[in-house]
């Protein structure tokens, strides 16, 4: 027989010969799955950028690791520059560090949260509405 995949696609083009109305309940689930995708979207942005600042701690931790061991080292305070030592300086970036990976723990666990249903939705709409509805971004 026919891949199940290919089964679904004849399905949908068999289903676009025929108009499906749309539903209250329908319209619903679509804006939920636009809603979903908009999130997901600004989620995504938010995350590049924590992923950057990210990098940037990572690589300040290395140099301060890489330090020749002077002890006096400049951190950016505001807008300001402040002396503190090399250990202060380490021990900061090393907390700014975890508080950034669980911060972008927490926006993967939103997304993937966001793509399992919207991965629902697109069953049940794919289902009612075949080929008259494209849900891609």
């Amino acid at each position: 027989g026919r891949r199940p995949a290919a089964a679904a696609a004849a399905a949908r083009r068999e289903m676009a010969d025929t108009a499906v109305d749309v539903r209250k309940e329908d319209q619903k689930l679509i804006n939920e799955f636009g809603r979903l995708n908009a999130r997901t979207k600004e989620i995504r942005a938010d995350r590049a950028v924590l992923q950057k600042q990210l990098e940037e701690l990572d690589d300040a931790t290395t140099e301060l690791a890489m330090g020749d061991g002077d002890d006096v080292q400049l951190m950016l305070g505001g807008e300001s520059f402040v002396d503190v030592s090399e250990d202060f300086a380490t021990e900061h970036c090393e907390a700014e560090q975890e508080r950034v990976q669980a911060e972008l723990d927490g926006f993967d666990a939103a997304i993937a949260a966001a793509e399992k249903r919207q991965k629902e939705l697109k069953k049940l709409l794919y289902d009612r509405f075949g080929a008259q509805i494209n849900l891609e971004e």
